[in-house]
């Protein structure tokens, strides 16, 4: 949880790892050493399912802000209406 928790601060702070997620989401989650489940559900942007797996709300949010999905998007995400 750690590392993607890292990730998600990482996104949100440098436009370089936002870039390189944007290109090429699974090489920067091996980088990261994110696995199993969160990485599924990360590389979906699966925002509901993170937060049910502990993922921090606000680490969420704003990496989603990062990665250019408006705020009626990750409201609709969140409630589990897209993934």
């Amino acid at each position: 949880m750690y590392s993607l928790h890292q990730l998600l601060w990482d996104i949100r702070r440098d436009a370089a790892v936002k870039d390189a997620y944007m290109a090429n989401s699974s090489q920067v989650l091996d980088s990261y050493g994110v696995s199993g489940d969160l990485r599924w559900m990360m590389q979906r942007l699966d925002f509901k399912g993170l937060y049910e797996a502990g993922v921090n709300p606000y680490l969420l949010y704003f990496c989603a802000i990062q990665l250019e999905i408006d705020r009626a998007e990750y409201y609709a995400r969140i409630r589990g209406e897209l993934v």
